[in-house]
C-alpha cells in the first residue's frame, strides 16, 4: 500500500517556535534535544527519532482500522501492545518503551512536532504493519466515540498540512510510547500524543485503570476531508455552551469567574495545578433541565474511555455528593467565536474546560478562526492516581 507523501520539510537542529493563542514558545529541535537509547526501560522523556520533519500520510491505514470488524473495543490490550511491539525494530522499541515512572508518563505536550518533544515514535516513521498495530490497540483501549475523537482530530491535522501547504502538521506526527511492560499483572500505560491530542490510559493488566489526563482539541472547527465533513470537538463545545446558553442573567453573573484566559488552565506540564478554591455556580442551584444539561456536557469527555471505565468514572463523577459540590464557571465570552471564551466544570475528583483560541493558521482576525483546547483531569486519578499525593 503507498501511503501520501507531504511536500516540504522543516529545518532541524535549529531553534523552532511553536505560536500557541498568540504566546511564542520556544523549544529546541528534536535532533538537539535528543539521543538515542541503548535500553528501553531507562529512555528520557522525548528521546527518540527527529520530530521536526514531515512524515507521511497515516489516513489510508488509518481509516482501514476504523473500518475494520476485526478489532473491537475492549479486545485484549496487552496481546495488542506485543503485537505492536512485535512489528518494530529493535531501534524502534527502543524508542517507544520506557519505565512507568512520573517523568516519563507526564512527558507529553499537545504541540506541534516541531515545537516540543515528546515521548515515543511518530507514526509516519513506522511500517504500514506497525501503524496498524498501533491504531488496532488505540481502538481497542477506547470507545467508539473515544475513537472517533482521536481519528477525527489526526485528520484535522492532515486538513491542515494539505490545506496550508506547512509542514509542522499532518497524520504522520502522531507518537505512541508505551510505559512498563504489557502483562496479564502490573501497570502499564499507553501514550498517543500529537498536535491537539494527548491521551494517558492505564492498565492493570487488561483492566483500564486510568484514563486521564486527556487534551483533545481541534484548528479549525469544521474541515472537510475526502468528501466528509467533520468536527472533532463539536460534541464537547455544544455540551458546555449549552449550559451557558441556558442560564438566566443572574445566573450567568455568579458562574462568571473573575480571571479570564487564553488557553486551559491545567494543560501539559500543569499537572495538579488545580485553582485553590473553585469558582462558579454550583451544580445544586441550577434548574433540573440545567442539571441534565451538565451531566450530558461531562458525558462528552468521560465516554471516550471504555465502557466499564466510563461508568466507573460517572458513578464517581455524578454521585450527589460529588455533584453537591461541583461548579460551572465561565470567563471571557459566552460565544464560543470569540477568542478568550472559556467554560469549566470543576468538581471534587472531575476537572473539565475547553478554551477557545485565536486561530494558529488562519490569522486573519475572523472570529470564525477561532479554535478550541480542551483538557479532560481526574484530581485524584491522573496516571491511574499513581503519583498523586
Amino acid at each position: 500500500m503507498k501511503r501520501k507523501k507531504l511536500v516540504g520539510y522543516i529545518m532541524t537542529g535549529a531553534l523552532s517556535v511553536g505560536v500557541i493563542g498568540g504566546a511564542g514558545m520556544s523549544a529546541f529541535a528534536a535532533s538537539d534535544t535528543t539521543k538515542s537509547t541503548t535500553q528501553s526501560t531507562t529512555a528520557l522523556p522525548g528521546e527518540g527519532f527527529p520530530q521536526s520533519e514531515p512524515k507521511d500520510s497515516i489516513l489510508d491505514v488509518l481509516n482501514q482500522v476504523t473500518e475494520s470488524k476485526v478489532t473491537q473495543q475492549g479486545a485484549n490490550e496487552v496481546k495488542l501492545a506485543n503485537n505492536f511491539l512485535s512489528t518494530l525494530t529493535d531501534e524502534q522499541k527502543s524508542t517507544v518503551q520506557y519505565e512507568f515512572t512520573e517523568e516519563n508518563a507526564e512527558h507529553w505536550t499537545n504541540l506541534p512536532a516541531n515545537s516540543q518533544n515528546r515521548n515515543g515514535v511518530a507514526l509516519g516513521d513506522l511500517s504500514d504493519e506497525s501503524i496498524e498495530a498501533a491504531l488496532k490497540l488505540a481502538k481497542a483501549s477506547l470507545s467508539k466515540q473515544g475513537y472517533e475523537t482521536l481519528t477525527e482530530i489526526i485528520k484535522a491535522d492532515e486538513f491542515l498540512t494539505t490545506d496550508t501547504g506547512r509542514t509542522e502538521w499532518g497524520s504522520g506526527l502522531y507518537y505512541i510510547a508505551i510505559l512498563g511492560t504489557p502483562s496479564e499483572n502490573g501497570e502499564w500505560m499507553l501514550q498517543i500524543s500529537g498536535h491537539h491530542l494527548a491521551e494517558n490510559i492505564v492498565f492493570n493488566g487488561k483492566e483500564q485503570v486510568g484514563a486521564t489526563p486527556q487534551f483533545t482539541g481541534s484548528e479549525p472547527q469544521t474541515f472537510e476531508l475526502d468528501g466528509t465533513t467533520y468536527s472533532p470537538i463539536e460534541t464537547r463545545r455544544d455540551g458546555m455552551y449549552s449550559i451557558l446558553e441556558s442560564l438566566t442573567t443572574n445566573q450567568l453573573n455568579k458562574a462568571k469567574i473573575s480571571e479570564t484566559f487564553r488557553d486551559v488552565v491545567v494543560g501539559a506540564d500543569k499537572d495538579g495545578q488545580f485553582p485553590e478554591e473553585s469558582e462558579g455556580i454550583l451544580y445544586t442551584d441550577l434548574t433540573k433541565d440545567q442539571q441534565k444539561l451538565v451531566q450530558k456536557a461531562i458525558k462528552a469527555w468521560v465516554k471516550d474511555a471504555d465502557s466499564k471505565t466510563a461508568n466507573k468514572l460517572l458513578k464517581a463523577y455524578l454521585s450527589k455528593e460529588a455533584l453537591a459540590k461541583t461548579y460551572i464557571g465561565w470567563s471571557g465570552s459566552t460565544d464560543y467565536n470569540e477568542v478568550g471564551s472559556y467554560v469549566r466544570i470543576d468538581g471534587p475528583r472531575l476537572w473539565l474546560e475547553i478554551a477557545s483560541q485565536e486561530g494558529v493558521a488562519y490569522q486573519d482576525d475572523v472570529s470564525n478562526d477561532a479554535h478550541f483546547h480542551t483538557v479532560w483531569r481526574d484530581k485524584l486519578m491522573d496516571y491511574a492516581g499513581e503519583f498523586t499525593e
